[in-house]
């Protein structure tokens, strides 16, 4: 049996030159990929939809140093994309250059890579926008010398020649995913694909509030913003007054950590995060770690299950912070991310505590809530450990916290892990009455008699059964849903004229999805008007919503349907307008008030669940009941 060559004969057969040159194997599966396609497989990570594009050659404008933004969209951005900036242009050679795989202006050594200031840096954009679609770039940096015409269709040059036109670039592309019609399929229909690119700009405008946008989707004009020094102005501007009225300012500053921006009083809240924004060094980013510290921040202001509305800016050394994580660079990983926890939380907390707008509890009562309200870690968990030792905080760092070290340690040692609470007496409640209602699906209301309320906030009844608990808010908005959804299938939804309409403000994204909504919020009795460039009249409102605040209805409905369409959510916005104008827990009926809500729960198709699912009634069965008290 032959022996296979040892290492050092394997070595002496590679340098053996007549070897190299002689050999005639062409079976090789391993090939070197064509830049053609090289590049639609970028693109694949780069240009997810319409809106990468948008985000990417806004980018490129501001890096150029762009005073003025213009970008102009056709059919959800499908058709057509133009972005055109008055930055500082490009030469005629760097025109065609740009669209290299790899070539930027950017970076050009390992020390550039490791303090990044720019939002580019990959050079893999416009090569990857030019693989799957038809381009047209159009640049100078000087109007007398004229510019530079660049056409790339599907990766490959089609024309170049020059042109004259005023100082900047124009980038234009058309068609895109001509080329991958697999990929245009997937995308969604225009109103949704241009609500993303909507947000896409919003969040640049917020980023540079020095730089003057203009987005103009089919000709119509969605966002014109005007250049401002202050980012409040901006923001009003862009998410209405209302909403700047209730922002808390946040400015601190520790050692190379500089945080600015607002925050929402505690009362003013959303449902998701989608009205939150963090910049690290004027990028957008979504950072588990500072989510966290935020919502630390708030402490138990926040009520359960809400978000505030955030617009922070971080600023630190860019050696502190690494923005090549991903192709989308909205990723970033911090080099002491224990620190940036602690600084930001710290940081909001302060600003709560300063703010005339809010009275704030005493910091010893909320080591005891924060274990209780604030949210989990998640992912992040991980990633987030407080190390005690001094070589791991930076000076400035553990000179500004290091009072804070030990009980942030414990905090979040024992986060998951609440507190049992003490049972003073000694008693175990379990032992005192076994008795458990039991959930109904089978009997007749109309067998029980009311006899009062518990709490007010449930009605006690009592019959030949035993004593029937009815929650009487869930009751209630069974009634209204099925009530609800009967008159909104046969459009006869009872409607409410508002004597003085009222005038809401939206952002971009929120205003173009509204836009799109408007004959099915007509026929759930919300009349809206278009009123400016994103604000809306409120005319009428379904006569169901009474004491109820119509503009947080609204709101409500933007974050449930967030871009998709309101008919795949109609019956979850039915549920939530039903649950909104249902009686509340603490509210004391009258005998005739209780007969009538039973009454009318018995007519239900489902009078046993509410929409959500939750049992109405529990019944506590009077022969269980004779045998805890040792009866027959």
């Amino acid at each position: 049996m032959e022996m296979p060559p040892s290492f050092n004969e394997c070595v002496e057969i590679m340098n053996d030159p007549q070897i190299l040159t002689t050999s005639t194997d062409t079976g090789s599966k391993i090939k070197v990929l064509p830049d053609n396609l090289s590049n639609q497989i970028a693109a694949g990570e780069v240009v997810e939809r319409p809106a990468s594009v948008v985000k990417e050659l806004i980018e490129n404008s501001i890096d150029a140093g762009a005073k003025k933004i213009i970008i102009e969209i056709e059919k959800g951005g499908k058709d057509l994309i133009r972005v055109d900036d008055d930055g500082c242009g490009m030469s005629w050679e760097d025109a065609e250059l740009a669209f290299s795989r790899h070539a930027t202006s950017k970076i050009s050594s390992q020390e550039d890579l490791e303090r990044i200031n720019t939002f580019g840096f990959r050079g893999e954009a416009l090569p990857s926008i030019g693989s799957v679609a038809k381009v047209r770039l159009t640049s100078s940096m000087d109007e007398n010398r004229g510019g530079k015409l660049v056409a790339i269709e599907a990766g490959k040059l089609e024309l170049t020649r020059q042109i004259g036109r005023p100082k900047g670039t124009m980038v234009e592309v058309r068609h895109l995913f001509f080329n991958t019609p697999a990929r245009r399929k997937f995308l969604k229909g225009d109103s949704t694909e241009f609500s993303h690119i909507a947000q896409g700009v919003t969040q640049q405008a917020l980023a540079c509030p020095a730089i003057h946008f203009s987005l103009i989707h089919n000709g119509r004009s969605v966002i014109n913003t005007a250049p401002t020094e202050q980012l409040l102005y901006r923001i009003a501007e862009l998410f209405g007054s209302e909403l700047a009225g209730e922002l808390v300012q946040v400015k601190a500053s520790a050692g190379d950590y500089h945080l600015s921006g607002f925050v929402s009083n505690p009362v003013y809240t959303r449902s998701n995060r989608t009205n939150q924004y963090v910049y690290v060094n004027g990028r957008l980013v979504r950072d588990k770690v500072i989510q966290h510290a935020t919502q630390l921040g708030y402490s138990h202001l926040l009520p359960k299950g809400q978000h505030p509305v955030i617009f922070l800016f971080l600023k630190m050394d860019p050696a502190l912070v690494d923005v090549n994580v991903h192709p989308s660079k909205a990723e970033v990983r911090f080099a002491f991310q224990n620190e940036v926890h602690r600084f930001v939380s710290q940081s909001i907390r302060s600003a709560l505590s300063d703010s005339e707008k809010l009275p704030f509890v005493n910091p010893e009562r909320e080591e005891t809530q924060v274990e209780r309200q604030s949210e989990p870690l998640g992912n992040a968990q991980e990633t987030i450990r407080y190390d005690s030792r001094p070589e791991t905080l930076v000076p400035y760092a553990r000179e500004k916290f290091g009072d804070m070290q030990k009980s942030l340690s414990a905090l979040y040692g024992g986060l998951g892990s609440p507190p049992q609470p003490s049972n003073p007496s000694g008693l175990d409640s379990v032992h005192i009455f076994e008795q458990k209602g039991t959930p109904i699906s089978e009997l007749m209301y109309s067998e029980f008699e009311p006899i009062g309320q518990l709490e007010n906030s449930f009605i006690i009844m009592q019959g030949k059964r035993g004593i029937l608990l009815v929650d009487q808010h869930i009751a209630h908005e069974r009634v209204l849903y099925e009530r609800f959804r009967e008159a909104a299938k046969d459009k006869k939804v009872d409607v409410q004229q508002l004597l003085f309409p009222e005038s809401l403000e939206f952002s971009p994204s929120e205003a173009q999805i509204l836009g799109d909504q408007l004959e099915l919020l007509k026929g759930l009795g919300l009349e809206l008007e278009p009123f400016g460039e994103n604000g809306f009249l409120l005319r009428s409102v379904p006569a169901i919503l009474k004491n109820v605040d119509y503009s947080q209805v609204i709101r409500e409905i933007l974050e449930m349907t967030d871009g998709t369409a309101l008919q795949k959510k109609y019956d979850e916005v039915l549920i939530m307008m039903a649950c909104k104008s249902a009686i509340k827990i603490n509210h004391p009926m009258d005998f005739n008030q209780m007969r009538k809500l039973i009454s009318d729960l018995e007519e239900t198709e489902m009078p046993y669940t509410c929409p959500h699912g939750r049992p109405i009634s529990l019944l506590f069965d009077m022969n269980d009941i004779l045998k805890r008290f040792l009866r027959k």
